[in-house]
């Protein structure tokens, strides 16, 4: 379903006069949205897009002032912010690129372009990483290698081959330990990034010179052991023996991986000891993560990243994760700090309260007030955008459901709705006349985020109204009283309990319930001891139901992990510490999934994805796990465990690494810490085969744990 954004400043203006509304002061901010433009490459393509106050808006777009530019300077299609950029350097190496809307009164931005010859390539390995002194070949991995580009080792050019565009191969002669740091220059403007992950080993005393393998001079002496199990052989070292299937790390692995962000060493400890209805209790108990009061985006974003990456009260942070995908908020329309945190409060301080209490604050709420354009939804046209989602996508969904799940069919076998094109806006009317907090008291105010809306009767639709199942709201009732109405014709509606229920199994446990399961779960959403809507309960019935404590798998158990999900699984099955998550939220940007920027009101991904060539059964998230965002993932999963990412994460191989100059011990180590002994036999023999073309520890203990990270075992919950 599509939904509309408020009407444009123009047609609001138009109706405030005609209806003698005063008008609203507000500050407006126009951008040229689209990718980075540092370090565009010649005779590339660019997307550019009009952003008006987070909404997308046409433009006509012109080139160092050219409408629609030129040859020499690339070329901008207007209709669809197609950019070509030119084939030949222009002056000066930039362009400046203009938007003016199309709207009245019309407003203008500007982008600058800045080109760079040739497209940069990007580094993900290097092999061998622990090389001896001596004539040593590298093969260099990645993307965007292009025929004659040049490889630098710590700053001196080195002949080079390229394989592919993937793949290159560089020899030198090492003749001094240390790191060497590899650069691949495309051209002298399009160069890589730095991979200096290399260390030479196993050199005799050192004399004078560098460590770029081309000069300088090894000196005298005799030669040295090098590191001590920097190689090794695969087959040596003290025996690690296969793990244990331990039934009860199994058990409390699997919990941790629904009730919060994967385990860590201690959680799995603690649950084991307490067990899972003791640590909900533990956890529900917990005081909630501070959210950053702040107008800096990226500042909520790294603390929400952290709260949800290592915060103890863990509970908490995975269903406010859950919730957030139910009720969607996003900085793609609401764009400053201040904007979103209204929103991550309300799901913080309701996560274990009452479902009722939530879906009033989150309607009042006045980041849910900008972005469903309820705030100033005004007569004699309210906006419809609440008013349809509120249903859909909050609450009932689009279909009746018995209590299971299953969907309610009328006599010719066909799905019941639950509302129409007429309700919708029934409920439009009903929700009319809410204003942002602000100077006015009884008037209207622009947006602002330090309070809930505010009731404004003079802007409200006061006829009657037919709701859902026939309720009628009398004619002549104030803002509130409707607000009330619509409140509790929502939250007593009989599709609420089984269709929250099943949103919260799928976020939490597996993407195809039973409907027994389903039907126990909204059971207690509907009475838990004559409490209705008491989410501490259902999240208790969710996570502790024999169907989601079935620890030996079924064929359709478990559900794919989303990025967020796999990556901090990772991270914290190793230990490892979030220190600055910053630069990675363009990663997740292309895996679909960017901390606070759901694309849609319908999150990063439908709960009604089917799982692809088999449409019977569900698979959210197989919906951002396209080729190219697999690719992306396995990628990014490579940066963690390599430590190309050491500045963000923190993450010890040293345990691994000295368990790696024999495979089986690798392997038992990499299965015990990622899936407490679970790994397929199909797994280990496919490990096996790729260990043996490496004998270096470090190399070796990357490629085990890269390779499980992205198999089935671990990246799919069971």
């Amino acid at each position: 379903m599509h939904f509309f954004h408020q009407l444009v400043r123009g047609m609001l203006a138009l109706l405030l006069v005609a209806t003698q509304i005063p008008q609203i002061g507000y500050a407006s901010t126009l951008i040229i949205d689209g990718k980075p433009t540092n370090a565009v490459p010649l005779g590339s393509t660019v997307w550019f897009v009009g952003n008006l106050d987070g909404k997308n808006v046409g433009m006509e777009f012109s080139v160092n002032g050219i409408k629609g530019g030129n040859a020499q300077l690339g070329t901008i299609n207007s209709q669809n912010g197609q950019y070509n950029a030119p084939t030949t350097m222009p002056p000066n190496g930039r362009v400046t690129i203009t938007g003016v809307t199309r709207t009245t009164p019309a407003m203008s931005a500007e982008r600058v372009v800045q080109f760079i010859s040739k497209k940069a390539a990007t580094i993900y390995r290097v092999s061998p990483s622990r090389p001896s002194c001596g004539v040593t070949t590298f093969t260099i991995e990645g993307i965007d290698f292009l025929n004659g580009a040049v490889t630098q080792i710590n700053g001196v050019a080195m002949p080079t081959t390229v394989n592919s565009s993937t793949s290159i191969s560089v020899t030198a002669t090492l003749k001094a330990s240390g790191t060497l740091a590899f650069v691949v220059l495309n051209a002298s403007d399009a160069k890589s990034n730095m991979f200096d992950q290399v260390s030479v080993t196993r050199c005799g005393s050192t004399g004078s010179g560098d460590n770029s393998g081309n000069t300088g001079n090894s000196g005298s002496g005799s030669t040295g052991t090098g590191s001590t199990g920097s190689t090794g052989n695969p087959g040596g070292g003290t025996t690690v023996p296969l793990p244990a299937t331990d039934a009860a790390s199994i058990s409390a692995a699997r919990f941790l991986e629904q009730a919060s962000f994967g385990p860590t060493p201690a959680q799995l400890t603690l649950v084991k000891q307490i067990g899972p209805a003791t640590w909900i209790n533990q956890q529900m108990a917990m005081p909630a993560s501070v959210i950053p009061d702040t107008t800096d985006l990226s500042v909520l974003q790294r603390g929400v990243f952290n709260n949800i990456a290592s915060c103890q009260d863990q509970l908490r942070q995975r269903v406010i994760f859950a919730l957030s995908q139910i009720f969607v908020v996003s900085q793609e329309k609401n764009p400053y700090a201040n904007e979103m945190r209204p929103w991550l409060m309300s799901l913080s301080n309701n996560a274990f309260g009452n479902f009722k209490t939530l879906l009033r604050e989150m309607s009042l709420n006045p980041s849910m007030g900008k972005y469903l354009d309820m705030g100033n939804s005004l007569i004699p046209a309210p906006n419809e955008n609440y008013a349809r989602e509120v249903m859909q996508l909050f609450t009932i969904g689009t279909v009746m459901l018995n209590q299971d799940g299953s969907v309610q069919l009328d006599a010719s076998g066909k799905p019941i709705p639950t509302y129409d094109q007429v309700r919708i806006a029934e409920f439009a009317r009903a929700l009319s006349g809410w204003t942002y907090g602000g100077n006015s008291a009884t008037g209207l105010n622009w947006e602002s985020f330090t309070t809930p809306l505010q009731p404004r009767d003079n802007y409200h639709d006061k006829k009657a109204k037919t709701l859902l199942l026939g309720k009628v709201l009398p004619a002549g009732q104030t803002t509130q009283q409707d607000f009330d109405a619509v409140m509790d014709n929502l939250f007593n509606h009989p599709n609420v309990p089984p269709f929250i229920a099943t949103r919260l199994i799928r976020s939490l446990t597996t993407s195809n319930p039973s409907p027994a399961y389903i039907q126990r779960v909204a059971n207690v959403f509907a009475n838990n001891a004559g409490v209705r809507g008491d989410m501490a309960a259902t999240i208790r019935a969710v996570l502790l139901d024999p169907e989601a404590r079935q620890d030996t798998p079924t064929s359709t158990q478990g559900f794919l992990k989303d990025p967020v999900l796999h990556s901090l699984g990772l991270i914290r099955a190793l230990n490892g510490t979030v220190v600055d998550p910053t630069n990675m939220f363009w990663d997740y940007y292309l895996m679909g999934e960017k901390i606070l920027s759901s694309p849609s009101v319908f999150s990063f991904y439908s709960p009604l994805t089917r799982l692809p060539g088999s449409s019977q059964y569900y698979g959210p998230s197989f919906q951002i796990y396209a080729p190219s965002m697999a690719v992306a993932r396995a990628n990014f999963l490579y940066q963690l465990i390599s430590g190309n990412y050491g500045t963000m994460v923190k993450i010890d191989l040293k345990p691994f690494i000295a368990a790696a100059p024999n495979t089986s011990n690798l392997i038992n180590l990499v299965d015990a810490t990622l899936l407490q002994g679970r790994m397929s036999a199909s797994t280990r023999q496919a490990l096996t085969a790729a260990l043996a073309t490496s004998s270096d520890n470090k190399e070796r203990a990357i490629i085990a744990l890269h390779f499980t990270a992205i198999g089935a075992d671990f990246a799919v919950h069971k």
